[in-house]
């Protein structure tokens, strides 16, 4: 027996491994797994092998499972017939369903580490389960997920927090229960535009009233009021010259501090105070924990954004910078697929 217990833990480990985890990410996902499947050292490379039919399965074949569970019970107990059918078809019937559900969600969530690992710094760091706080509030959400899109959503979000444990709190857990189907793939379609915790305005489609409401109400992003929301740059000294600057992801962009700016004042640059700015809108803790397990890419946003200011500012040399350890340094435009300034 033990023999057989081994090989399955070193079969499901060989699973894992496959998609990327490792570490004490694997130790996590093995945790997590395990908790929401019931037993997966009993499960085997079988239960993997199985999880693109099961995530096609239909509605007949659960139906059938349901009806085939409910007729055994009423065999084995050899009680009333009408009462026993009730009995076992309400009672298995949601037993089965959950169970079903979080198959799925696990699934999902060994789809999406395939498709993003973990760093080596998330797949080495961090405790070797998440939370039980985490888990048990999952569990309990990942047991509605009926819908291909809600366990789409919360395999996502039990990837992520086996990358970056603690990423997803109770408060971020109950929003997403909430999140309106629209409202969510509203917020996934801005995701092209989002620089850390900030949704680039100037390079964004117009957003309806109505988007912007959805948005807020949904606690994804702050309110902007009347006003709007900006963000700054910042005056520094670069290679001996003044310049205006500000940091995109792990880039910096600037232009000299000479440009004029008389009479700016649009989403792409405006000087509201004493330095200029550019319009964003914000992410809440909700939102921002939500944007990173949806794909994104700083790198584009930088580019797309400095191709709208230097439209602006014709006359305006935009430049790149990197910040290494003892200095910066000037790096080409960030080119895609043949784009470049």
């Amino acid at each position: 027996m033990s023999e057989d217990h081994l090989d399955k833990e070193t079969s499901i480990s060989a699973e894992l491994t496959e998609t990327g985890v490792k570490a004490a990410a694997k130790s996590r996902a093995v945790a997590s797994f395990d908790r929401l499947l019931g037993s997966i050292s009993d499960a085997g490379s079988a239960w993997f092998e199985g999880v693109s039919g099961r995530r096609r399965a239909k509605t007949e074949g659960e139906r059938q499972l349901i009806d085939a569970t409910a007729k055994y019970g009423i065999e084995r107990l050899r009680m009333d017939e009408a009462f026993a059918s009730r009995a076992f078809e309400n009672h298995f019937k949601k037993v089965a369903q959950q169970q079903l559900n979080k198959d799925a969600v696990v699934a999902e969530a060994i789809e999406d580490l395939r498709r993003t690992p973990p760093t080596d710094e998330e797949a080495t760091t961090g405790p070797e389960a998440v939370s039980e706080e985490f888990i048990s509030r999952f569990e309990s959400f990942a047991e509605g997920a009926t819908s291909e899109e809600l366990r789409e959503r919360w395999g996502r979000i039990l990837a992520g927090e086996i990358r970056k444990p603690g990423t997803f709190n109770r408060k971020v857990l109950r929003a997403t229960d909430e999140l309106d189907p629209s409202a969510a793939a509203l917020f996934e379609s801005l995701m092209p535009y989002r620089m850390r915790n900030l949704l680039v305005i100037s390079i964004m489609p117009n957003l309806s009233l109505d988007q912007r409401l959805s948005l807020i109400s949904s606690g994804l992003i702050a309110d902007p009021g009347f006003a709007g929301h900006r963000n700054e740059f910042q005056p520094v000294s670069l290679n001996g010259e003044d310049a205006w600057a500000t940091s995109m992801g792990n880039i910096v962009m600037s232009f000299p501090k000479s440009v004029s700016l008389l009479g700016m004042n649009n989403d792409v640059i405006a000087v509201p105070k004493k330095a200029p700015a550019y319009s964003v809108l914000i992410l809440t803790d909700i939102g921002i924990a939500l944007s990173s397990i949806l794909p994104s890419d700083e790198r584009l946003v930088a580019a797309n954004y400095a191709k709208r200011l230097k439209l602006t500012l014709s006359s305006a040399e935009i430049t790149f910078w990197r910040q290494e350890p003892e200095r910066i340094v000037k790096i080409p435009w960030p080119l895609y697929d043949g784009y470049s300034a």
